[in-house]
């Protein structure tokens, strides 16, 4: 699976995910390794045309990219990025995913099952200290109920 769109497909799409229009949703995002060792990445996550996809943003070239590396096979990610490049982690028909919200996870984090790997996926910053957690449950929350009628909406 390419990691980075072809450039006809990646036409239109900005660095900078506050700026590109979508008919469904989007929101910032991080991408983690897993739940135990997070390693989160820096995105956006897009609910777009009967498909959901992770697009990583400039703020992604300060993570530390081993993981997702190692899972595509390339190495160099975080020239590309510095570069402009805009590097897709996953893109898929939502008849090929399937999208859960674990308890564990406090409504503020997803799973996008794919054909090659379960995604995880953060609203918020997975930080440190009972305060910011707290409030990045409640606004996690919200969010994960704004996503789960946005899939309704789409036929998910």
């Amino acid at each position: 699976m390419a990691l980075t769109l072809p450039e006809s497909a990646a036409a239109g799409r900005h660095a900078d995910w506050e700026e590109r229009q979508v008919d469904i949703r989007e929101d910032r995002a991080w991408m983690l390794q897993s739940r135990v060792n997070p390693f989160p990445i820096s995105g956006s996550l897009a609910l777009e045309g009967g498909r959901i996809s992770f697009t990583l943003d400039a703020a992604a070239a300060e993570a530390s990219l081993v993981w997702l590396e190692e899972q595509f096979g390339i190495d160099g990610l975080k020239s590309r990025i510095e570069a402009g490049e805009t590097v897709v982690a996953f893109d898929h028909p939502l008849d090929e995913v399937v999208v859960s919200w674990p308890i564990t996870g406090g409504g503020a984090m997803c799973t996008i099952t794919a054909p090659e790997r379960k995604w995880v996926v953060t609203y918020d910053y997975p930080s440190g200290g009972a305060v910011s957690q707290t409030l990045n449950l409640v606004s996690g929350r919200r969010k994960a109920k704004e996503w789960k009628r946005a899939l309704a909406e789409a036929g998910a």
